[in-house]
């Protein structure tokens, strides 16, 4: 076996350790900062250690204090530049390759350790994670020594101080890096408690004991958080997970390649067809393990807050590829090295060459959105464009705007929609500027962009990322220079100025309150629906389309409290199945003229059977004078 030719061993350990090392500092520091990590160092802004954590961790985080008060000290120390910010992450990363080696080699032998340290090396998930300057490489570096001295002592024979020690030191330590991390170590210790008697067994819940202990300090932290809305409720951001969704997680963990898994698969079932070796103990605890983690937090998603994302079962990953190579250990040993070889190769040919992790957006674009502002301030001359963007914070945008051009402002920084739509068009409708920029890194109203053109109607520059991010640069003059957007394919207009309604009313025209032409459509207490449109959607371009543009000028002399723009998909067998709105309130001032904007983009699953209906719905009954109501169907770039 492998294990009796150490050099070959020595040799294959030492090529694995430095395709992880290089994997992960390749490009560590050369993409944008993500939104999570510019939220972890905006909250640290603070002037003192206790305001931090008071500010930064209890109230403005979901996670533990310990990665927080960990770049509270190495920030201040060494700075927030984007490679000193990740560069210990990295290397917490690198680490924990070794310990899935030590583990698997303990648990199963040289050759599982081997594959497994592999798989954790190539794979893009472990790659991304071991990048961030989140919780999770440390997480998982704890996680797994935590397991290295816990196999120490439920199953060795001699068990010292230091293997007590270390399990109790690194347990509390997961406690204050993750709350998964620390979910997962209880899972683990609780595990030890069928395997141990006597006075290792005392000794051990000592251990446990004391782990509480450590953790004191932090409870009224995890109390809070716990007590608002579970680990899981930043702002509800997270839909609960389908049935199917451990499928989409093995994809995703396993490269989004059948081929990755079919290798993998293949190994665990020609390994057991092969060489009959008995299910074990570790094999029940290396696949129970990520088993436990999975379901608890599927079922704690589904039944108190959605908490399953893909990061969360990082800590438990390293245990599912210790079980899918546990098999291997009679390998011949001429086949071994090869073997070995050729699968850590096709993993990171896979990794670099074919999936082009380092060419991927894998989150929200910051850097670059940032760059593009700042070129355009310097190409058109400070003062001539107005900026606006959408971020979680003004730190976000300016961590890399004010690094490489100082002064530049925004007149807006976030667009949740509601009233930062009307405070969006007060600020469009106010500039006076001849360019307008608009970014965003976190998704914000599609009507944000008919709310620009409406002034600003010529697109001269765009850069998407990936649909994570995006900044646009507008003209208010157009020419043969402007980018194109998507396809109008059909458009239907009423200036209520001659005797096609749309089904409305003669008697509800009212020439006092215009907004263009002779005539608007009034809407009061005996109207409750305006005119609008009815059509199939066979009729429009032959079903071809996949988006509705609404616009409309609205005036009230009250404040509009509910006044909805409605459309409506009816199937003579379904009946009504898509109902979407958009508040007309969120457009208008009282006493003025405003023009209203609804962007629905249309789903999948529409027949050319259906019936579109686009109509305002007068919910209050309040009065309201309707102008120019325009309905536009368009084909975007990719049809279905």
């Amino acid at each position: 076996m492998l294990s009796k030719n150490h050099r070959v061993e020595n040799r294959l350990f030492w090529i694995i350790m430095v395709v992880a090392a290089v994997l992960r500092f390749n490009h560590y520091a050369g993409w944008s900062l993500s939104n999570d990590e510019l939220s972890a160092l905006n909250r640290l802004n603070f002037d003192t250690f206790s305001e931090m954590i008071r500010q930064g961790v209890m109230l403005g985080d979901f996670h533990p204090a310990g990665v927080q008060s960990f770049l509270w000290i190495w920030t201040k120390a060494f700075g927030n530049e984007v490679w000193v910010v990740r560069l210990p992450f990295v290397i917490f990363g690198i680490i924990s390759v070794y310990f899935v080696y030590l583990i698997g080699k303990k648990w199963f032998g040289i050759t599982t350790a081997l594959f497994a340290m592999a798989a954790m090396t190539c794979l893009e998930y472990p790659i991304l994670y071991s990048q961030l300057a989140r919780p999770y490489s440390p997480g998982l570096l704890f996680s797994l020594v935590t397991v290295w001295f816990w196999t120490k002592i439920v199953f060795d024979k001699k068990k010292g101080f230091i293997d007590y020690s270390g399990f109790t030191i690194f347990a509390a330590l997961t406690a204050y890096t993750h709350h998964y991390s620390f979910l997962f170590v209880v899972v683990v210790g609780l595990t030890g408690l069928f395997f141990l008697r006597g006075r290792p067994l005392r000794n051990y819940i000592f251990s446990g004991l004391v782990v509480g202990l450590l953790y004191l300090p932090h409870l009224n932290i995890f109390l809070y958080q716990f007590g608002i809305g579970g680990v899981g409720g930043e702002e509800g951001w997270l839909g609960k997970p389908e049935p199917g969704w451990i499928i989409g997680y093995l994809e995703y963990a396993f490269n989004d390649s059948l081929m990755t898994v079919l290798i993998i698969l293949t190994i665990l079932i020609l390994s057991l067809i092969r060489y009959h070796i008995k299910f074990t103990k570790y094999h029940f605890l290396s696949i129970t393990w990520f088993m436990a983690m999975f379901l608890i937090g599927y079922f704690y998603s589904i039944l108190r807050n959605p908490i399953l994302q893909y990061s969360i079962l990082l800590f438990a990953f390293p245990f599912l590829l210790l079980f899918a190579f546990s098999f291997l250990n009679r390998i011949p040993d001429k086949f071994s090295a090869a073997l070995i070889l050729a699968f850590t190769v096709l993993l990171a040919i896979q990794t670099i060459f074919i999936n082009k992790f380092y060419h991927q957006q894998h989150f929200g674009e910051f850097r670059d959105v940032a760059h593009q502002i700042a070129c355009w301030d310097k190409e058109l001359g400070r003062g001539n464009i107005t900026n606006a963007v959408s971020v979680n914070a003004p730190f976000y945008i300016h961590y890399y705007l004010d690094k490489e051009n100082q002064g530049i402002t925004f007149q807006q920084y976030e667009n949740r929609g509601g009233n930062d739509l009307l405070e969006l068009t007060n600020i469009v409708q106010q500039s006076e500027t001849p360019y307008f920029s608009f970014g965003w890194t976190k998704p914000c109203p599609p009507e944000v962009d008919e709310i620009i053109k409406a002034k600003y109607p010529c697109i001269i520059a765009n850069k998407n990322y990936s649909g994570l991010s995006e900044v646009k640069l507008y003209s208010h003059i157009t020419s043969d220079s402007c980018l194109k957007g998507p396809q109008q394919v059909a458009a239907y207009f009423n200036d209520f100025e001659d005797d096609d309604l749309w089904g409305g009313l003669l008697s509800q025209l009212d020439s006092l309150h215009v907004k263009n032409g002779k005539y608007s459509y009034m809407l009061d207490e005996s109207v409750e629906y305006s005119p609008g449109i009815e059509i199939k959607v066979q009729q429009i371009n032959r079903g071809n389309f996949n988006k509705i543009v609404v616009s409309l000028w609205a005036f009230s002399v009250d404040t509009l409290k509910n006044m909805p723009v409605v459309i409506t998909f009816d199937n003579p067998e379904d009946g009504n199945y898509i109902w979407a709105t958009s508040k007309i309130e969120n457009f208008t001032t009282p006493g003025k003229w405003g023009q209203a904007f609804f962007v629905f983009p249309v789903p999948d699953e529409i027949s050319p059977s259906d019936e579109i209906k686009v109509y305002i719905w007068n919910v209050e009954k309040a009065r309201m004078y309707l102008d120019d109501f325009r309905v536009a169907f368009f084909t975007e770039y990719n049809l279905r």
